[in-house]
């Protein structure tokens, strides 16, 4: 299957996943479901969320600055407040991560 449905089933899946690895690509999967219902983006919020997490502990910076170029068109589906709070979230996660940066200010 090529993408996971926009559930709170596959959010559950990801989160039982055996390794973080597994689970970044459950998440992927779920934000690439065209779903735009407002549960359908409800639970992609979660997902970017979740999978924002799983990246900043895996120390994979760029794979977060690479997610939010994903997300631009996401990004117009909701509103501007929402945006802004995940965007801050991922730039949050990525400060985190040590010599990031660089990758912050680009």
């Amino acid at each position: 299957m090529s993408n996971y449905p926009t559930t709170t089933e596959s959010i559950a899946q990801a989160l039982e996943a055996k390794t973080p690895a597994e689970s970044i690509s459950i998440l992927y999967k779920v934000l690439e479901d065209p779903s735009s219902s407002s549960e359908a983006l409800r639970i992609k919020e979660q997902a970017i969320t979740n999978l924002t997490g799983l990246l900043s502990q895996e120390n994979r910076a760029q794979d977060l600055c690479s997610l939010l170029t994903q997300l631009m068109g996401f990004f117009s589906t909701i509103p501007k407040a929402k945006t802004a709070k995940i965007v801050r979230g991922i730039m949050d996660a990525m400060a985190k991560i040590p010599n990031t940066t660089e990758l912050q200010i680009t």
